[in-house]
């Protein structure tokens, strides 16, 4: 399953765009709804994943900001930041590397994310997601373990109680090697929405648009 790292922000893009500019050193932002975007940086270069980034972002813009890295579809990982501070992390599987440990959630309170709801929020669907306790059958182990089969689907249920549209859970689970890929592509999902390209992405974008079709 795709890894990926992207960062939640209360603020519509147009105003946070230069602030990106600023402190991603290559990436991608889009629209994320009335109110809110969405930064995908590319991980791949040193001091420029999502965790490294979220304080100076909340720090420069004023506002709390979420950070969300999912590993592989085994993991996901949640911080909140705030005037450069991390103020709450969650972590789906704090022990996956310790086989004689737990298998339960660190961070698991609500509250925390409530600052992120673009709609009214299902308190029992974020609760039991942040439990890792699906409430769909389909996103269950099949063989009847506890929690999700795949992180990216706790990751939507998230997203999916603080009110956030179908589109918009996509697009946060967008991965910036993809993007970086077939940017033109990704412009032409968003539509009338903008992409941001970051940093030295620019070069990267350039290169696949002047690829022959």
């Amino acid at each position: 399953m795709t890894t990926y790292g992207t960062i939640l922000i209360p603020v519509p893009l147009d105003q946070v765009a230069p602030v990106l500019r600023e402190v991603c050193a290559a990436g991608y932002a889009t629209p994320a709804g009335p109110g809110f975007c969405l930064a995908h940086p590319d991980r791949f270069v040193g001091g420029n994943g999502v965790f490294a980034l979220a304080g100076p972002i909340s720090a420069e813009l004023g506002v709390p900001v979420l950070a969300a890295f999912q590993y592989d579809g085994d993991r996901l990982e949640l911080e909140v930041w705030r005037d450069g501070v991390r103020a709450h992390r969650y972590d789906s599987w704090p022990d996956r590397d310790d086989e004689s440990a737990g298998d339960a959630p660190s961070g698991a309170d609500p509250a925390a994310f409530l600052d992120f709801a673009a709609g009214p929020v299902d308190s029992h669907r974020l609760a039991s997601a942040l439990a890792d306790t699906p409430i769909d059958v389909e996103d269950m182990d099949v063989d009847g373990e506890p929690g999700y089969v795949w992180a990216q689907a706790l990751h939507w249920d998230v997203l999916c109680a603080l009110g956030h549209p179908d589109e918009v859970i996509r697009r946060a689970q967008w991965d910036h090697c993809h993007m970086r890929a077939a940017p033109q592509a990704v412009a032409e999902v968003l539509g009338s929405a903008e992409l941001v390209v970051l940093g030295t992405a620019d070069r990267a974008a350039d290169r696949a648009a002047d690829r022959p079709a």
